[in-house]
């Protein structure tokens, strides 16, 4: 490669756009292959009519199948080749070639390891972004939770809520099928801005410890809305088939006490969610 200013590619190409490019161009030694296999499109194409087959719809399928494939196969190599990412590349190693033939400096770059570097720079891109949501999502002060159970609270006005300590302890008391449940739910904030959001079934008979597994075993672990939402769900327990099996008790005579969501297509309008009720034995 060049070594003075005056000879060093453009500024657009950064060190970033060049490990782009080299995992582009191991991708496309891999073309290789694929032109070998190129070449054998006309036999591909003409087997059926040096083959045993005596039925004409027969050979003409196998044909027409073979030709298509050939033909998509064709199309595939060439938009590779001719993509303006492709070209871009070309063009900038002409442009580079132009201001200095010395190609030693190539010898000492790796072939191969380019694409897989650039998937592990994406993942790890994509998980930090990820993180940084969850974060900023996972922040709940005492006015964002206490809108939250002013909406459930008109959303499900039979169901009582006492908070305590800045509303990161709540209760929740209703009574579903002639059953009284009552929910505990507590957010506690941990390193990094996350919070946990912890929530069991009082009561230590069979109904509520199950409860509380089903509830402990949820989905979205952490989503307070979504937990929230799950605790609706129990307003009928008793009166509730499962999903799963369709009946109302399992082999231990209990009713389903575990809620799971799924969404619902409504036509031209966004999905619904809807909640369903399983056997603790039933999910999965």
């Amino acid at each position: 490669m060049a070594t003075t200013d005056t000879q060093q590619p453009s500024s657009s190409w950064d060190e970033e756009r060049c490990k782009a490019a080299l995992a582009q161009l191991e991708r496309l030694q891999t073309q290789a292959t694929q032109l070998d296999d190129l070449r054998m499109t006309i036999p591909r194409v003409v087997e059926p009519f040096n083959s045993n087959l005596t039925s004409g719809p027969v050979i003409y399928k196998q044909f027409s199948t073979a030709a298509v494939s050939s033909q998509n196969n064709i199309k595939a190599f060439r938009a590779q080749w001719q993509s303006p990412e492709t070209q871009s590349i070309l063009n900038h190693a002409k442009e580079s070639l132009e201001k200095s033939d010395d190609l030693s400096a190539g010898a000492q770059v790796a072939k191969f390891g380019w694409v897989q570097s650039e998937l592990a720079e994406k993942e790890k891109t994509s998980r930090s972004k990820h993180d940084k949501k969850d974060i900023a999502d996972d922040k709940l002060d005492k006015e964002t939770i206490g809108k939250m159970l002013e909406e459930f609270k008109t959303a499900n006005s039979k169901t009582k809520i006492e908070t305590k300590d800045g509303n990161r302890d709540i209760l929740f008391s209703f009574v579903a099928d002639g059953l009284r449940l009552k929910f505990r739910v507590t957010i506690e904030e941990e390193a990094g801005g996350r919070r946990k959001v912890n929530a069991e079934c009082m009561g230590t008979a069979k109904p509520f410890s199950s409860i509380s597994r089903s509830v402990a075993s949820r989905p979205q672990a952490n989503d307070l809305k979504y937990l929230l939402d799950m605790i609706a769900a129990y307003k009928n327990i008793r009166a509730t088939t499962c999903a799963k099996c369709q009946k109302l008790l399992d082999s231990s005579a209990t009713v389903p006490t575990a809620r799971r969501s799924k969404p619902v297509a409504n036509g031209t309008e966004p999905p619904q969610t809807v909640w369903e009720a399983f056997h603790e034995s039933c999910l999965g």
